[in-house]
């Protein structure tokens, strides 16, 4: 899962992120890079993450430090749910709801982000195949990101969503362990 994702508020950031993601269809790639900004500006800050979250700061400071640092940097739509996160005191699920989000993005366009790990790197040929044999296979466009992890001993793991492919020497080492 996801390094961003604070599994305790999941279901409730995954409400949000919907809410969003269905109020924007019209803009949501406005919408999904003005979010990519509040994450690296409010986010990205310790000072801020620090000010947001403080319960002395009151509601309408923290309303106005969000807006005049982010007023015409995001559209209304973005600064209103901001607003709202603050009102149901959700800010600090931001993070969780912004993952949620780029992955009801990812669906709305029939994209799957998947994660390879192989002990060494792959070449740009070998990306292509995969890439391509992934998209066939789940009838999606496929965005690849690599990693290189020596656990894994050889062969491929591949994730998505709450999915593990493991065509991994590990794995199969494992796997015939179980077995005898």
């Amino acid at each position: 899962m996801n390094k961003n994702i604070d599994i305790k508020n999941v279901k409730a950031a995954k409400r949000y992120a919907q809410a969003l993601a269905e109020s924007a269809i019209d803009n949501i790639d406005e919408v999904n890079e003005n979010l990519a900004l509040i994450d690296e500006v409010i986010f990205g800050n310790e000072d801020f993450k620090v000010f947001f979250s403080h319960p002395i700061v009151s509601l309408k400071d923290k309303k106005d430090t969000l807006k005049e640092t982010l007023e015409g940097k995001i559209n209304e739509k973005a600064l209103n749910f901001l607003e709202t996160l603050l009102d149901e005191s959700r800010f600090g699920i931001f993070k969780t709801i912004y993952e949620l989000f780029k992955q009801e993005v990812d669906s709305i366009k029939n994209k799957q982000r998947i994660n390879v790990s192989s002990v060494i790197g792959l070449d740009d040929d070998e990306k292509e195949r995969l890439r391509h044999k992934l998209a066939v296979k789940l009838s999606k466009d496929v965005i690849l990101s690599y990693e290189e992890n020596q656990d894994i001993l050889g062969g491929l793991l591949i994730k998505y969503d709450d999915k593990v492919i493991d065509l991994s020497l590990k794995g199969k080492f494992e796997a015939m362990k179980q077995n005898i």
